[in-house]
């Protein structure tokens, strides 16, 4: 579950990303009311089985749901459900509705026990980030110069509008593009094939790497990170 809104005197909106349809909306009737049907079960980052209505590209209806893992102690700690959020808030941002990928909820569930569990470094979200990128079909260019093809060393720049780095003989002066390092760009492409629990990264790959890749989500997405912006002022980001 990514989201619930509020309909009208007693019915919920929720926002789920689905095994079968992906993203989609739907409408829970008597959700605020009923307690045999809903109670405890319609909440973020619970993992359910949902009986759903509807084929149509309108709203769907919630007809059933039986929580399969309920997450509950990422709501234990302030940051554990920030950091949830953030998942959740990725995901709904950078998916369609109604576009299948089951690698996408296989990523958002294993990566919200992580959280839950107190294991998620700076490394696993990076890792998250990346993974997702690539599973929507905008995994970032970071092997090579995207103008003159040749390798990366040094300071180079991320091209926010054509989602790779140049060098710098190859770099115009772009404003929509993001200064980063050789190395960052190495660590991050050594995430997806080494997995993140065996790297570890220095103090300025962190910074830069974290920089990059909330720039061009936010760039794709078309809008800020809003739960990233409630982490920065309250300064645990």
């Amino acid at each position: 579950m990514i989201h619930l809104q509020e309909w009208g005197e007693s019915d919920l909106i929720v926002e789920a990303f689905t095994r079968r349809w992906g993203r989609v909306k739907a409408v829970a009737k008597g959700a605020k009311r009923s307690r045999r049907r809903f109670m405890n079960k319609l909440e973020p980052f619970r993992h359910l089985r949902v009986l759903l209505d509807g084929e149509g590209k309108g709203l769907m209806r919630v007809d059933q749901a039986d929580i399969i893992y309920p997450f509950f102690h990422i709501s234990d700690e302030l940051i554990k459900t920030l950091q949830g959020f953030y998942l959740l808030e990725l995901v709904q941002m950078m998916t369609p509705l109604r576009d299948p990928n089951p690698e996408i909820l296989d990523l958002l569930i294993g990566s919200l026990r992580a959280v839950e569990e107190g294991r998620m470094r700076e490394e696993g979200f990076r890792a998250y980030e990346m993974r997702l990128l690539e599973l929507v079909g905008y995994r970032p260019r970071l092997r090579e110069c995207l103008r003159c093809g040749g390798g990366l060393q040094g300071k180079v720049w991320f091209l926010l509008e054509r989602g790779g780095v140049v060098c710098r003989d190859c770099y115009r002066g772009e404003e929509k593009a993001v200064p980063v390092s050789a190395s960052t760009c190495a660590s991050l492409e050594g995430l997806l094939e080494v997995g993140w629990q065996k790297v570890s990264f220095p103090r300025e790959v962190m910074s830069e790497s974290r920089r990059l890749l909330s720039s061009f989500i936010e760039y794709q997405g078309g809008r800020g990170i809003r739960t990233l912006e409630v982490m920065k002022e309250m300064g645990i980001s």
